[in-house]
Parts: C-alpha cells; structure tokens; sequence
C-alpha cells in the first residue's frame, strides 16, 4: 500500500468523522429535532397515564413500541421484537401482573420495581404471526418476557455506598427443540435433567487444585449445589426448583413445561453475599432476609392458566386454576350522544 493511499484513506476518515460531527451538532441543536423530542415523550407519558388509569392494552402497549428482541443468531427481523413496558409506570405494588402468552395467561403479585430498571411484555401472540412461531423455533433461550431488578442493600442506590444487594427475576417463555421435547415431557425427566446439569457445572476438587497452581481465574471455583432439583406445586402446577451457589450468588430456577413444545422458566438472582460461608439463614443481615422473603411472596403467587382448557391430562397439572383477576381501574367516560 503506497503512502499516497495511505494518505488518502486517513483524509477519507477524517472527512466522514467531520460529517457525522456536524450531523450530530445539527440534529442537536435544531428546534424541530427538540420540539420533535418533546413532543414525543409526551405522547409516551400520556400512553403509560391512560394505562395506569384505565389498564393495560395491547394498543397502547403497541403505541410505546418495541424492545424485547429474540436472539437466533441470524439478521433480525420485526418478528424478532415485541413491545415492552416499563412496569413500575402501569402497576402498583401488590397488584397481580398478567402475561398472554399464546395459549396461556400467567399471573403474579411483584412489589414496587426500581423506576426504569424494570419491564414486561405483556402480550405474546406466535400463533395467529407464522414467521414469529418461526423465530420463536430458532431461539435457543427463547423470549424474556419480564426484568425486574429490586436493591435490598445497605447502600444508597445508584451510589452503592455500602452493601449493594441488587435481586433480580427475569421470565422466560420459549419453544422446545425437538430434541428437548422428551426431558420436558414429565416433571421427573425434567427434574433428573435438571439434577444432572446442576451437578455438571460443580467443579471438582482436582479442577479447583489444577487452577490455584497454576494462578489461572477459574470461573466455577464457588460452584455449589444449594438445592438439588425437586417438583413443587405451586397453585395447582407443578414446578421443577433448584438453587446454585456461585462464589458471591445464589440463583434459584423455575421450570414448567406448558405443553408439549412450550416452557417457561423463571430465575431469581438472589443478592450477594458469601453463601458457602453462611448457610445458616438466621444469620443473613435484615435486608437479605427481606429479599428472601419478597422471593417467597412472589413465587406463592406465581398462576397459570390455560385458555379455552379442554380439560385433557397434563403431567405438570395437579389441579385447573383461573387467573388473578385484574387490577381494578377507573372505567373510561362515554363520549356525549
């Protein structure tokens, strides 16, 4: 490469840098862009008031626009995305949150979230859209339909002077792979599925000598099973738990299969604290406790119901619920005739 190509490149770069420079500086100091700006926080607000006041709908929902992006792997598409809302604007604590996921309704009681750290996509329709059921089939992980963050610490949020204590739940909803179908199939085979992956992810005593002799970061050194996997029924479902110890982290799992090529998986990111070191609960400081016992209220809370039930047997149901029922709102006043 000569030097007069050279040259040319670094001018070439230098030109377009200059270009989006002024670009920026234009579109940040134009009126219109500003007024534009404004305008459209406002119609925002005005979307999350009319929700707050009247209740959650999918045209508004719609309205606010997307944000939650389903990873394949490939180029996205818009039947990559669906439209999340911020949750701490259209609920208040100790009202049931509601999930439409395709054939099922999914509802639980969150406290009060951390304004703008916090979100839920509501509605979740693959069935009647082919390509995003086509996506959905894809993804490795699914959908997260729900991020909520919480800090039960002695610090002051966002500073984080002393203990930072952050909790965090986040839902899944995804489709199972062929080969997966036959784990999910009962809650023994996804409970022993469970066991066995917990338990591969616990290095052994070798693994942990080999990475301290040879001064190497060895990223499961604090691996520890806290709960092996075991079936719980929570309002007439049942539940594969478990529970893994990290080196300053405890994260508890939820698994359900809904049919049998549907699941959702909950997962709860305790705070942190030493847990291999203390595991006595009793022990924990006031605020730990306090996020133990907010993870207890919420999974006891934790429905799924199935619409339109034809009644017909499911290994992962002990007993037919209906939803909680909805947050009461003001009723919209007729127009004039």
């Amino acid at each position: 490469m000569t030097m007069n190509t050279i040259r040319n490149i670094l001018l070439g770069g230098v030109a377009m840098a200059t270009w989006f420079g002024v670009q920026i500086a234009f579109a940040q100091t134009t009126p219109w862009t500003r007024e534009d700006g404004r305008r459209e926080l406002e119609r925002r607000d005005a979307v999350y008031e009319r929700m707050a006041r009247y209740g959650i709908s999918r045209e508004d929902v719609k309205s606010i626009g997307g944000g939650a992006h389903v990873n394949t792997g490939e180029r996205a598409t818009p039947y990559h995305t669906y439209d999340k809302i911020l949750a701490e604007r259209v609920l208040k604590p100790g009202e049931h949150y509601r999930f439409e996921l395709d054939d099922y309704i999914l509802t639980m009681v969150v406290p009060d979230a951390v304004p703008g750290q916090s979100w839920i996509v509501p509605y979740v329709d693959t069935r009647s859209e082919p390509e995003r059921g086509e996506v959905m089939r894809k993804a490795k992980y699914g959908l997260e339909v729900a991020n909520f963050l919480w800090h039960h610490g002695t610090g002051v949020w966002p500073l984080y002077i002393g203990w930072e204590g952050t909790m965090a739940l986040t839902i899944s909803y995804r489709y199972l792979k062929p080969e997966q179908k036959e784990d999910f199939s009962t809650p023994e085979k996804l409970r022993q599925l469970s066991s066995l992956i917990m338990k591969n992810t616990v290095p052994s005593q070798e693994e942990i000598d080999d990475a301290k002799r040879n001064r190497l970061f060895f990223s499961r050194a604090g691996n520890r099973v806290f709960l092996d996997a075991e079936t719980v029924v929570i309002n007439g479902r049942v539940w594969v738990r478990d529970a893994m110890n990290t080196s300053y982290n405890r994260r508890y799992a939820y698994k359900t299969a809904l049919s049998s090529d549907r699941m959702l998986g909950i997962g709860i990111s305790m705070p942190g604290y030493d847990y291999n070191a203390n595991p006595d609960p009793s022990t924990y400081p006031a605020p730990l406790k306090r996020a133990f016992a907010q993870m207890d209220a919420m999974m006891a809370s934790l429905r799924v119901a199935k619409r339109n039930d034809d009644g017909a047997p499911d290994p992962f149901v002990v007993e037919r619920v209906e939803p909680a029922p909805l947050p009461v709102r003001e009723k919209p006043t007729p127009p004039r005739q």
